[in-house]
């Protein structure tokens, strides 16, 4: 039997799938197949893969659980809209779609592709989701769980007591619209990024200012007496679909918001001012963060933690979270947010039939990072690519063109569950040669210099180059925490250490992709390598050969990495 979890309507729509032994055995986002970063539509072509490589149908699917309760979301928001009519009337129109949308639509979506008069429908709370998609990947109980986000159902921050996978007390909650992630999105908006896309691009730009507004913005959102409080004068996302900022909030940085279109750049006029407003967003977020997790802990007395949802996956909030004196373990899973809490949905299914506590072993998380039946394509003689090494020879061959200098991308097996790229779906190359590094960033991904490459490495390297906090040690797997590099090796590493002198790295053991690369690669005395996702900076990571292809020419990478073998480009086609 399996069960289903499915996250959709409002972003980054996914399906996750778990067996009866309690693995997942496949997850997929919707934009990976659809092309179409972000995709918030019902996931029909995610789901169709999963139905054709399990066979699922009624007769094998004991749950089928959404990622929240919607109606709840609906109401939740519609009171907060009446009070600001008629400026809200869009808000609530979209509000009421979502809701329509995410209850009855869901069912009549689903009954297209599965007969599901058999099947029971579920709807797990929306934080308890995110808390069960970082749990399944951890079971060494008891925990705090802290989910904080934009919103999900009516809530925007809780903090559950995890004492078993069975035995979850939720303690405390803050509703819409007093909100973390809203906050945050309101200054991603204001800075011209894409909101719940661009959050990153502000933590990169935040360590590029000083703190400069800071007064003037924690005014407007506050921990007191145990609750959080939005001031929603200076946000207008309760009140209309547009934006997410008032004029108010305009008025505290003494600048326009900055348009979409209009550049960016380290060195540009207006650069400084919204790089000092990014860092003011920041010293808020932590120093928020602080407080809630202060409260967790002097709810539960756990110094075990759990961290989901969005704003979990601002990498430099949680390395200064982490350093809390009463937090001995911070653990967050590889996909935190709303894609990953389907992952969440169908563990919800699988707990309520399951009555053992402790089912979840150590392989089920090596294993989750890439799960599916992938199967890869051996055509590329049709797209003007040779093959110059086979799979038993590709990782030897892939390590000699990283060490002369080569940018490899690599599609090899199935894609990563989580935003981060792993090794599967990465652009890859010397991290000691600051200047490919740099090349790869700016003119292979065109980025702007204030974001970051990350860098992979060894275990046993991991410690000589970098200081590492105890309390981090998991989430260094996935890349969701920044560590420090030590002095004598900085400046052999200067290309993915970013201005704010951290490093967002994965550590990778000898049984992993890039571990097997690094291996290779300690006979050239080469010990990281930069590793970025494989995509160009608009759209999703390339998901299968064909979408590498694509991508390979625009952007003028000659070797590809599969299952297969290694791959060089003929010639250059014009995309």
């Amino acid at each position: 039997m399996f069960y289903l979890g499915i996250s959709a309507y409002y972003h980054d729509s996914s399906v996750a799938l778990i067996d009866d032994e309690g693995s997942l055995v496949d997850f997929k986002k919707e934009e990976w197949l659809s092309r179409i970063k972000g995709d918030k539509t019902f996931p029909r072509l995610a789901l169709q893969e999963l139905i054709n490589s399990f066979s699922l149908s009624d007769e094998n699917i004991r749950f089928i659980t959404f990622y929240e309760k919607p109606v709840r979301s609906w109401i939740s928001v519609l009171k907060h809209s009446v009070k600001n009519n008629p400026l809200s009337n869009d808000l609530t129109r979209n509000y009421f779609k979502n809701a329509w949308n995410s209850s009855m639509r869901f069912q009549m979506d689903l009954s297209k592709y599965i007969k599901i008069k058999k099947i029971p429908i579920l709807y797990s709370d929306h934080h308890l989701s995110h808390t069960l998609s970082t749990l399944y990947y951890y079971n060494n109980f008891p925990y705090v769980s802290v989910v904080v986000d934009g919103y999900g159902d009516k809530y925007c921050t809780s903090i559950h007591h995890v004492k078993s996978n069975k035995e979850i007390i939720n303690l405390w909650n803050s509703e819409y619209p007093n909100s973390l992630g809203l906050f945050y999105s309101a200054i991603t908006d204001f800075l011209g990024f894409s909101i719940n896309e661009g959050e990153y691009k502000v933590m990169g730009l935040a360590s590029f200012g000083q703190p400069k507004f800071y007064e003037n913005l924690k005014k407007t959102i506050k921990f007191e007496d145990n609750k959080l409080i939005t001031d929603t004068k200076y946000y207008d996302y309760i009140r209309r679909t547009d934006r997410s900022f008032s004029d108010q909030l305009t008025d505290l940085f003494e600048i326009e918001p900055r348009l979409p279109d209009i550049s960016l750049e380290v060195g540009e006029k207006k650069f400084q001012v919204y790089a000092d407003i990014a860092a003011s967003a920041q010293k808020v977020l932590e120093e928020l963060l602080f407080s809630i997790f202060q409260y967790a802990y002097n709810l539960t007395k756990e110094k075990k933690f759990l961290f989901s949802g969005g704003v979990a996956m601002n990498s430099a909030a949680v390395r200064k979270c982490s350093k809390l004196k009463f937090i001995n373990q911070l653990n967050i899973s590889p996909s935190p947010g709303d894609s990953g809490a389907a992952i969440g949905a169908s563990y919800f299914g699988f707990l309520n039939e399951k009555k053992n506590d402790n089912f979840v072993s150590k392989n089920n998380i090596k294993n989750s990072l890439y799960p599916g039946k992938f199967k890869p394509k051996d055509n590329f003689l049709e797209f003007g690519f040779d093959k110059i090494a086979d799979a038993d020879t590709s990782l030897n061959e892939t390590s000699i063109l990283i060490a002369n200098n080569e940018i490899i991308a690599t599609c090899y097996g199935n894609i990563e569950t989580g935003p981060r790229a792993l090794g599967h779906r990465s652009l890859i190359c010397n991290a000691h040669n600051s200047e490919l590094v740099k090349k790869l960033s700016t003119e292979i991904k065109k980025r702007s210099l204030f974001i970051p490459t990350a860098p992979a490495i060894l275990k046993e390297y991991a410690e000589k180059y970098f200081y590492l906090e105890n309390s981090l040690m998991n989430c260094y797997m996935y890349m969701t925490a920044t560590a420090t590099p030590k002095a004598e090796v900085l400046k052999n590493i200067r290309g993915v250490v970013h201005i704010d002198n951290t490093s967002r790295i994965q550590i990778c053991n000898e049984t992993h992709l890039l571990g097997k690369i690094l291996s290779n690669l300690k006979k050239f005395d080469i010990y990281l390598i930069a590793n970025t996702s494989f995509n160009i900076s608009s759209d999703p990571m390339v998901y299968d050969e064909i979408d590498a292809v694509v991508a390979l020419h625009k952007m003028k990478i000659k070797y590809l990495l599969t299952e297969n073998g290694l791959f060089r480009k003929k010639f250059e086609i014009k995309v």
